[in-house]
């Protein structure tokens, strides 16, 4: 009985959700259809781009590649150390391992935004304080995955080689780290395309690359320059997302390389991280003292906040910012479903594909405040538009995913029902829905896990949820405020994913 009530009881707490969900935020048709042709105004002042612009933009989108491979780069490395760390074959001692995945937990819920806002006040403006923001942000990433991948592993040879004698730590680079990296390089990859793109928007707190650029001619309303900004950027993540892709293709094992083509990748991508490492210069004031302050501020949170129902406080706040997680999340997820299909190379021609392909790249290079700015002019200030803004950002990402579970599936199924004479569209829905059910399922709810986060960092603009609040306390240094929201925070991504967890169980 539990069994058979159980989908329409997930069904009645959707709706339910939604419901309460578009009430909290304001959703208002009637406004959307009135003045949602705002939405493309400042769309429109872009075009054409300013190509005189080109020759001032190359150098800081240059700083905002090298941000990204640097702190890729150093956040995976110390990543594979803490996912060690973390397993408890490798690190048996529980006082150690248990405090280390909590402080990591906690890392996590931290959005590269606000970690690159309190790296400005410890190490000053600049591409340093970016290039530590994405590495602590990449090395609790990594971590996590690094150490859930090695729990799935089979321990049989390394045990076997410890009991011979071989030592712990030789048994687990023999028996355990060749089978491990693989898959870490590859989530390691998937994470440089996303830190592309988070590099370019931590300029908006002064930590370096295209983003400062960007946020000053969006602030003198100078559009022709930003679309060239725009265009710029779309050709490094197409740059980086093709490469990516290349990568884990021979990682596959779909490309074999020769000896000779792997020496060169070898010494092309040193010489790339070496340069890219150009950009951990000291760039202003900071140090202990700031820390210090910050530390305590944090350690100390205002229980005013936490504790209160008023609208100011952290309570109300998080469920707005909820609110507009979950509908941008299921908003953005239903119309990447038809993106992704009409993108999809397994059922359409790649010619025809292409273009939506092309476009999806688009839509995930633009950054999301850039989309708040654009939703600000038709709902102005409030979560209306910050719902609409993670809705946008949403269909991108999703739309890719789906792209690569479309791409994955097995196709004799539906190929079989076609040819008995089924409809296209029937075939589609009982051979293919069923191989994308969880594979789908598990692409929003992490989607919802990263929207949680994007909200926060809404606050930039104006867009509603708890990062105004938020970013109003780091910026006047009222590290107590600051710390009530930013644990708040903490608190709601992580019931989020647990509740996550349970539903992929």
């Amino acid at each position: 009985m539990t069994q058979r009530y159980q989908p329409r009881m997930g069904w009645i707490l959707l709706l339910g959700l939604t419901a309460g969900s578009l009430a909290e935020i304001g959703w208002d048709p009637a406004l959307l259809g009135e003045r949602g042709g705002r939405f493309f105004d400042i769309a429109r002042a872009m075009l054409p781009p300013d190509w005189g612009f080109f020759r001032e933009a190359a150098g800081p989108l240059l700083s905002t590649v090298r941000m990204s491979l640097a702190g890729s780069f150093l956040g995976s490395s110390l990543g594979l150390l803490g996912a060690v760390l973390g397993s408890r074959w490798t690190n048996p001692h529980g006082w150690i391992r248990i405090p280390f995945l909590c402080a990591i937990q906690l890392l996590r819920t931290v959005p590269a935004l606000i970690l690159a806002l309190l790296c400005t006040f410890l190490v000053g403006l600049g591409n340093l304080a970016g290039t530590l923001a994405l590495t602590l942000s990449t090395f609790g990433v990594m971590t996590r995955l690094g150490y859930e991948d090695m729990e799935t592993l089979d321990w049989k040879t390394a045990r076997a080689l410890e009991a011979s004698g071989c030592g712990r730590g030789k048994a687990f680079c023999r028996a355990l780290l060749p089978r491990l990296l693989p898959g870490y390089l590859t989530n390691a990859l998937y994470l440089w395309e996303s830190n592309v793109r988070q590099a370019a928007i931590l300029g908006y707190v002064g930590a370096g690359g295209i983003g400062l650029l960007l946020n000053q001619q969006l602030a003198w309303r100078a559009y022709g320059r930003v679309g060239t900004l725009l265009v710029l950027l779309y050709g490094a993540v197409l740059v980086s997302e093709s490469l990516s892709e290349a990568l884990r293709k021979v990682l596959r094992g779909q490309w074999r390389l020769r000896s000779w083509m792997k020496k060169g990748l070898g010494i092309l991508g040193m010489l790339l991280l070496l340069g890219s490492l150009g950009t951990l210069e000291p760039a202003g004031n900071g140090g202990m003292g700031a820390a210090r302050a910050m530390l305590e501020g944090l350690l100390e949170p205002d229980p005013s906040l936490l504790f209160s129902l008023e609208k100011d406080a952290v309570p109300w706040l998080l469920g707005e910012t909820f609110c507009m997680a979950f509908l941008g999340t299921l908003g953005g997820g239903l119309a990447a479903g038809f993106l992704a299909l009409a993108s999809s190379f397994r059922f359409l021609p790649v010619g025809a594909a292409l273009v939506p392909r092309l476009v999806l790249l688009g839509i995930r290079t633009v950054p999301v405040f850039v989309y708040g700015l654009m939703w600000l002019r038709v709902t102005g200030p409030g979560p209306f538009a910050g719902t609409l803004t993670l809705l946008v950002c949403s269909i991108g990402l999703l739309a890719k995913r789906f792209q690569i579970g479309l791409d994955s599936t097995d196709p004799r199924p539906f190929a079989a029902s076609r040819a008995m004479g089924t409809g296209w569209a029937a075939a589609f829905r009982w051979t293919i829905l069923p191989q994308l059910k969880k594979s789908g399922a598990a692409a929003l709810l992490y989607r919802l896990d990263v929207n949680l986060r994007e909200a926060s960092i809404l606050g930039l603009v104006g867009a509603g949820g708890i990062g105004t609040p938020l970013i109003l306390a780091l910026q006047q240094y009222k590290w107590q405020e600051a710390g009530a929201f930013l644990w708040g925070m903490a608190a709601l991504v992580l019931a989020v994913e647990w509740g996550s967890e349970r539903c992929r169980r």
